[in-house]
């Protein structure tokens, strides 16, 4: 009897799994199954190795900040590690349980892992296209994915991608939003990736050749096989996570995924292979090194016209991200015949020393991750991940791009702990910059409405950003123009139409060092070349003392509630008096009483006169509204609000 019961409990649980993990029926071209990305944008790094005195918890330690061992970190709030099958078959799936557990205790989230490097036994031995190499891809990739659980789990075991995937988001997925299919796949050793259409050989109207790609050794078809096999199997597991290309730089490469399907013979649609490869991937992962696009070659010069200014440099990068949005909605990715792609950035930066006639300065360092940061908000790109934590080679012994790209100095051989338990980490001016922003804007949200607003002239770059109880912060700066040159001056007044307080809080890029803080006025805002953080101040209106009103007299009048201006074709501003400080909530509903909008959802204002900006309004269509006002120790309040565009 107890052997028949244990039995049956196996059974049963054998039949939930298999319900719960079955394989799927649709694919990302069907809009009922693209989910929008919610969460707030995401500063990320990619974390590197040190040297074997660093393990993953320290340096997530000095990423995030760790309060516990007085570490504060550079804002990093997502990281990108890896988890290659290689490393994961040999030390055992729960290996890094432990790593992703200490993140969650530092508050990251959202991460976004990358897939790749079979075990040794599980690669394909085969050699395409001429190559002498063997591929670097996993072998029986054209096995069948699913099985019914065969053998215990709903997959084909004999399919080992699509096994490694399975045992990988089952074990992570609660800590993993995005699952990044290989790191690079396009990376190009011979430079097809960048010929135009008519050059022989061009990505745009030719398959790639695996020779040509050292990180795959494998005809492209195999690389959308491995996005199909990832995208049934995870969302089998966990529908909420999203699949992502890995780590593209050429839109000729990502061209070639949208016109292929993942058919072994020359990727052509047959019943067995009916999807092109946009069909199997959620986001597009791309990575951004804007230092090799700052050069042209000009007739009229006789030579190469260089713009090595970080604004330069953030056209580059919006113009790749841009890019590869339109070859996605050339295939059809538009949001009308199909669902739009995601975007997120896994690897960017400038570096700090010039080489090879490429921008590299400090200073301009500087200025491009906060412009670069701000850009991806305003440009719709979900998680930027900085290339990298820590450089590699101290300036003065650096040959090469990448080695002065850290947010720290060089950390190999530099702790991570003193004898007295003291982090020896040393900031680079970089991770001042980088952790100011995140300090600054994390869970703000970019404001199209309100940066259109600010009506900023040529000369001057910026946007602004909302946080939940809609105060904002605007970055702005002076756009560098000139070569090698990041001094410039401009000076902003914010016009009407911004509707922004007369008074703000001013933060530079170091404040996350500094902690200084300064108030300036709205009109005459003097603007350099590094962005400014301006943060509204709300309350800046004193109430005169007076005595406190007797029993009887109208709390309306007390409170001095006031919409304006009312009748609005945009943003309205609530104006009220408060004698002492208190917590508010604001709702606004419509004319048959639905709540439509929330604009305080429950924030402490101080003892004072307050003007906050109601921005839930600059959404709502035309029509009457009713703004309900409440606080913690008085009745509520009722203001009629008509909206007219």
């Amino acid at each position: 009897m107890k052997h028949l019961l244990h039995t049956t409990c196996l059974a049963v649980l054998l039949c939930i799994c298999q319900k719960s993990f079955s394989q799927i029926a649709y694919s990302a071209n069907e809009f009922d199954h693209v989910l929008p990305y919610t969460g707030y944008f995401m500063y990320g790094a990619n974390g590197g190795w040190y040297g074997n005195s660093w393990d993953d918890k320290a340096v997530a330690d000095i990423a995030a900040g760790n309060p516990a061992k007085n570490v504060n970190g550079v804002g990093v709030k997502t990281f990108r590690p890896t988890l290659p099958e290689d490393f994961i078959d040999w030390w055992g799936y729960n290996i890094r349980i432990a790593e992703f557990t200490h993140y969650a205790t530092l508050g990251t989230s959202e991460h976004t892992v990358f897939v790749h490097k079979p075990v040794a036994h599980h690669r394909d031995n085969s050699t395409y296209g001429g190559c002498a190499d063997q591929s670097v891809l996993w072998a029986n990739m054209y096995e069948p994915i699913w099985d019914g659980g065969a053998n215990g789990t709903p997959v084909n075991e004999n399919n080992y991608y699509a096994l490694y995937i399975y045992k990988l988001v089952t074990t992570y997925k609660q800590w993993v939003k995005f699952w990044e299919i290989l790191n690079e796949p396009d990376y190009d050793g011979v430079g097809y990736s960048y010929l135009t259409r008519g050059t022989p050989g061009n990505w745009w109207e030719n398959a790639p050749v695996p020779c040509h790609l050292p990180n795959m050794k494998a005809p492209i078809y195999h690389y959308i096989r491995l996005l199909r096999i990832s995208y049934e199997v995870i969302k089998s597991i966990d529908p909420g996570a999203y699949v992502t290309t890995g780590g593209l730089g050429y839109p000729s490469f990502l061209d070639a995924i949208m016109r292929y399907t993942d058919n072994p013979n020359n990727g052509v649609v047959t019943s067995e292979y009916p999807l092109m490869g946009g069909a199997y991937f959620d986001v597009c992962s791309f990575h951004s090194y804007p230092m090799y696009a700052l050069a042209s070659w000009s007739d009229a010069a006789g030579g190469f016209v260089r713009r090595r200014h970080s604004d330069a440099a953030i056209v580059e990068y919006v113009k790749q991200k841009n890019t590869m949005d339109s070859v996605m909605m050339v295939h059809g990715y538009d949001g009308q015949q199909y669902p739009k792609k995601g975007f997120i950035c896994t690897e960017s930066n400038i570096p700090r020393k010039p080489l090879e006639d490429m921008i590299g300065s400090d200073e301009a360092q500087i200025n491009f991750i906060i412009k670069t940061l701000v850009a991806s908000q305003e440009h719709d790109v979900w998680q930027y991940y900085m290339y990298m934590l820590g450089d590699t080679k101290d300036y003065a012994s650096s040959t090469d791009h990448y080695e002065t790209m850290g947010l720290y100095g060089v950390l190999e051989g530099k702790g991570p702990l003193t004898n007295n338990g003291a982090y020896l980490q040393q900031y680079n001016n970089e991770g001042y910059a980088f952790k100011s922003t995140s300090d600054i804007l994390f869970r703000h949200r970019f404001d199209a409405a309100r940066t259109a607003a600010l009506q900023l002239p040529a000369n001057i770059d910026g946007a602004a950003f909302r946080d939940q109880d809609g105060k904002f912060t605007y970055v702005l700066w002076a756009k560098t123009t000139t070569d090698q040159v990041e001094t410039v001056f401009a000076t902003y007044d914010f016009p009407a139409s911004a509707n922004a307080t007369p008074l703000m809080e001013r933060r530079t890029w170091n404040f996350s060092q500094t902690k200084a803080v300064s108030n300036v006025s709205s009109t005459a805002v003097q603007l350099g070349g590094t962005p400014i953080f301006l943060t509204e101040i709300l309350n800046q209106l004193p109430l005169d003392d007076e005595p406190t009103p007797p029993v009887g007299v109208d709390p309306v009048r007390e409170l001095d509630l006031a919409l304006y201006p009312n009748p609005t074709s945009s943003t309205a501003a609530l104006r009220f008096s408060l004698r002492n400080a208190t917590r508010i909530r604001v709702t606004i509903h419509s004319a048959d009483g639905k709540l439509v909008a929330v604009p305080i959802p429950g924030r402490s204002y101080d003892r004072g006169t307050h003007l906050v900006p109601l921005s839930a309004t600059e959404q709502l269509p035309s029509g009457v509204y009713f703004c309900r006002f409440e606080t913690e120790n008085k009745e509520p309040m009722i203001r009629k609000l008509v909206i007219t565009r």
